[in-house]
């Protein structure tokens, strides 16, 4: 992330962001629900830029329910 936002380029959102947001969100899912396994607290810079992109109002609209990702997970982890 540059120092001059909270997005990987900046203070705009791009389309880098837009695909990484879906798959933090997730990681952070499905590695909670089945590895009991969350984002340490040394990665500081990670979190924050979790919370920038989970806070956007396109990303609440159209973000998967919980339950749907851990289901969605649950073949592949299982295996």
């Amino acid at each position: 992330m540059k120092k001059t936002g909270p997005f990987i380029n900046g203070e705009k959102v791009s389309a880098v962001d837009l695909s990484l947001g879906p798959k933090l969100y997730h990681l952070e899912i499905s590695l909670g629900h089945y590895k009991n396994w969350s984002i340490p607290d040394s990665l500081p810079h990670v979190k924050s830029y979790m919370k920038a992109i989970y806070s956007l109002d396109s990303f609440i609209k159209t973000r998967a329910l919980h339950e749907d990702v851990i289901a969605g997970w649950a073949l592949k982890v299982m295996a």
